[in-house]
């Protein structure tokens, strides 16, 4: 079998990697300004010459990061937020899973994203900020047709899409940890941290309950969401 060369995307992919830990490592210590490329060459293997066959400059990395992170969790909301499959409860769970599990997988590359964003270039800076803005609002429209569905309490859907987000971006500052719950796999901790930050805004009619009270309270709430439609419309 040939060894891979700086042409092939085996080696581009591996050589990529390696960057991208010697850059939350550099980053880390010295910030984007005070690592050189030379630096990040020299954590790599790589001469100065032979770095430029895998990125042009530092903004690279800080693209590879915007595009790894905020750009494809953007697309990935309004995707869902965009859908007609499924409820939009079972499609507002998937949005926080994935959110909290693109963070849990590479935690200390998040904290890199958050802590670069001051060396942006403008372009990047725009994408950027756009993207979360686009997030925020795939999340809180999902919120919306929650609400509607009546899967979803009466919240504020903007707050909740805050909290949504935060609880998700929270998981890069605490995980992992070597015991209890941060000691789990990213899939089943994302899984676990969107039910337990979706609890709080579950529509009772998701809980067990049955008699008169219930349904009366059911009753009402319903009227008071056909009340607040009536009067947005």
């Amino acid at each position: 079998m040939p060894k891979p060369t700086t042409k092939t995307p085996v080696r581009r992919e591996l050589v990529m990697n390696q960057l991208m830990e010697a850059a939350e490592r550099l980053f880390a210590q010295k910030g984007v300004a005070g690592t050189s490329l030379q630096e990040l060459a020299d954590a790599v293997g790589l001469t100065r010459t032979a770095i430029y066959h895998y990125i042009r400059g530092k903004e690279d990395i800080l693209e590879t990061l915007v595009e790894g992170f905020t750009l494809r969790t953007a697309r990935d909301l309004r995707r869902l937020a965009a859908s007609n499959t499924g409820s939009a409860m079972d499609r507002l769970r998937e949005a926080v899973t994935g959110m909290a599990l693109i963070v849990a997988q590479h935690p200390q590359r998040f904290r890199l994203l958050l802590t670069s964003e001051g060396a942006f270039p403008e372009p990047l800076a725009k994408q950027y900020r756009r993207a979360r803005r686009e997030t925020l609002a795939a999340l809180e429209e999902l919120m919306v047709q929650a609400i509607k569905e009546g899967s979803c309490r009466p919240v504020d859907p903007e707050l909740a899409a805050f909290a949504l987000v935060g609880v998700s971006n929270w998981v890069a500052f605490w995980y992992p940890r070597p015991e209890g719950a941060g000691a789990a796999e990213p899939e089943r901790l994302a899984a676990s941290l969107a039910d337990i930050a979706l609890q709080g805004v579950l529509s009772e009619r998701t809980a067990s309950g049955d008699g008169v009270a219930h349904v009366i309270g059911l009753l009402r709430d319903d009227l008071g969401r056909l009340e607040r439609m009536l009067e947005g419309s």
